[in-house]
Order: structure tokens, then C-alpha cells, then sequence
């Protein structure tokens, strides 16, 4: 047979929701995205030592073993986002028919949610010997974000046990999916003892970030085995950004408003609100303090400000951070 090569188009990552965590499942579905490999990040040692060499000899092992994926920006879309949110957040059970509705919260009590592990795998269609398939995959952290007159955006960090070659799955399908635009998206900023979502800022959204920090890592135990055999919460960290149109409307100005938020470091309920075609869409709700305040800056002759924060949880309004994504999907792949 002659020799192939693997052109970088022909390369995909596809994934299967696991059943029990660590044991390997066949994909079932393409991640529509760019490409990016697997990463062994498995961590080694060399032995320092003076044998009556001038040079090192080789002698060195591995400490744990390890796997990671550093899924690239990508257009965030209603159907493949719960992928991000089932293995960093918690597995949710959708309702309604014809339209899906599933809800994603950190608990707010001592409850501890349960996330959904991937199998992913990495190869190249053409040259698939090097295929490669990391399992218990969580996500670490995920951003999504947008500016204006364009998509929102999100990308991924996950971990997994170590990736071994493995064959891939025949899969073709590729999921229907719409991207969430900005300009579909409504800005609500109320006081905290309020009711989230009252209060529209209109005219004034250019621009958001949401990070989150799952919480989740790795346990490294003794279990007879390099890699890790189960997963544990730490606290999330959230941060955010909201860019801002500089305006006023009589004496009310958004950005003087929350910039008296700021100085008070009081605590804002914001909640980013993105409608899409047949009622897909998705309500980001969190309770935030704002950690800074940006200067003027010029955005293709606009005036904008920055605010950056970090989400907090608020026990008078039993919120720290929220995503509810409808979509057309019963059951995802």
C-alpha cells in the first residue's frame, strides 16, 4: 500500500458521554471546532546523579500519568455548549419536548454535583495509526465570550487519564448546530434582594467574558496505578468582564450607576440573556462584585468602559452562578 499523509483538514476530535467514569466509550458525536491533539501530560523525573561521567546518563520515570485538551475558540452554539457544561458543572436532566430546556448551577448547599466524563479521541482520517483517545475526560475551565456584532464564543480545557492509542469510531453525522449571537443577547443588572432580570440595561452591551474555573481535579492516590482513578471538587473561581457603551439618558447613565457599584464594592445581580431561532437560547445568571473599572476607550469611535469582577455566592438572593441552555435536543450524542 502506498504511503499516506494526513492533511491537517482531515484531522477531528470527536466524544462519547461515559457511563462509568475512566471506562472508554465509542464517540458519538464530531465536536465541530478547530482541531487540536491530545496532549500526553503525563509528568516524569531524572535521577540527579555522579556515576564518573562528564555527561548525564539516562535514568528517569514517570510520577503520574496524565492527559489534557485545549479545545481552541470556537463558535458557541446551543447544541455542543452542554458538552462543556455536562463534564465541568453537572449532568442535567432536560425538560419539555420539542424544545429542551437543562439547567447547570453550582450548589449553593453542601450538595456536591455530578458531572458527565467524556471519551475523546484525536486522529486524522487519513493516517489514523496515530489515533489517540483519552478517557474519564472532565473540563478543568471553560470561557465563553463575544463582542459586538459577532458570535459568542467558547473554548475548553479538559483532563483525562492518560491517552492511549486506541482505533477511532466510524462517524460521519455531523450534529446541526446554531451559533448564539451577541446582538441577540440582553443585559439585566439588578441589586442584590431583587429579582434577577428586571432591570434591562439597555443600548450599552458591547462586549462580555465569563472564565470558570470548574473546581475539578484530579485525585493522586496510591491505588496501584499511575494515573488517577477518580476526580474530587475544589472551589469554583468565576470571573468576569462586561464592555460597556459609554451613555446617558437624561441623568442615568449605566456606566456611572455600576461604577457607584464598584466604589461601594456592592454586590450586583447580572444576568446575560441570548435568544436564538425556535426558542433555542441560554440564561447566564450570577450574583458579582466588580474588581475593577476601565478607562475610556476608543472602539471604532465608540466610547466604551471595561468592568471586570468575579462572581460571588449571595445568601439573600441564593445565587452564585447559573446557565439554563434550551435547545432542540432530546438527548445529547
Amino acid at each position: 500500500m502506498a504511503r499516506q499523509y494526513g492533511p491537517f483538514t482531515n484531522n477531528k476530535t470527536q466524544m462519547g458521554r461515559e457511563t462509568v467514569f475512566g471506562t472508554g466509550v465509542a464517540a458519538t458525536t464530531i465536536w465541530r471546532a478547530p482541531f487540536s491533539m491530545i496532549e500526553d501530560a503525563s509528568q516524569s523525573q531524572t535521577v540527579e546523579e555522579n556515576i564518573g561521567l562528564l555527561v548525564q546518563a539516562e535514568r528517569s520515570y514517570f510520577t503520574q500519568h496524565r492527559g489534557r485538551l485545549a479545545m481552541p475558540s470556537t463558535e458557541l452554539t446551543y447544541e455542543q455548549f452542554p458538552h462543556l457544561l455536562e463534564a465541568g458543572v453537572k449532568t442535567a436532566t432536560p425538560s419539555g419536548t420539542g424544545t429542551y430546556t437543562r439547567v447547570y448551577a453550582y450548589p449553593t448547599d453542601n450538595s456536591v454535583p455530578t458531572p458527565k466524563s467524556h471519551t475523546i479521541e484525536s486522529y486524522n482520517t487519513v493516517a489514523t495509526a496515530d489515533m489517540v483517545e483519552m478517557n474519564g475526560s472532565l473540563v478543568e475551565e471553560f470561557t465563553y465570550e463575544a463582542n459586538a456584532q459577532e458570535a459568542w464564543k467558547m473554548s475548553a480545557t479538559w483532563f483525562g487519564l492518560r491517552p492511549v492509542p486506541s482505533t477511532p469510531t466510524t462517524l460521519s453525522t455531523l450534529v446541526s448546530v446554531e451559533a448564539a449571537m451577541l446582538p441577540m443577547t440582553l443585559l439585566y443588572i439588578d441589586a442584590t434582594g431583587g429579582t434577577i432580570g428586571t432591570t434591562q440595561k439597555t443600548g450599552v452591551l458591547m462586549g462580555a467574558q465569563v472564565r470558570v474555573k470548574t473546581g475539578l481535579v484530579p485525585v493522586p492516590v496510591g491505588d496501584g496505578s499511575l494515573s488517577h482513578s477518580t476526580y474530587k471538587w475544589t472551589k469554583p473561581e468565576i470571573t468576569f468582564s462586561l464592555t460597556l457603551e459609554l451613555e446617558q439618558d437624561v441623568a442615568a447613565s449605566t456606566v456611572a450607576a455600576e461604577r457607584v457599584a464598584y466604589r461601594n464594592k456592592t454586590v450586583r445581580l447580572i444576568r446575560l440573556s441570548n435568544t436564538g431561532t425556535g426558542s433555542k437560547g441560554f440564561t447566564n445568571d450570577f450574583a458579582g462584585i466588580y474588581d475593577s473599572f476601565g478607562d475610556y476607550t476608543n472602539s471604532n469611535g465608540n466610547t466604551t468602559v471595561q468592568l471586570t469582577g468575579h462572581a460571588v455566592y449571595s445568601p439573600a438572593d441564593t445565587l452564585f452562578w447559573s446557565m439554563t441552555v434550551i435547545n432542540a435536543v432530546a438527548t445529547l450524542p
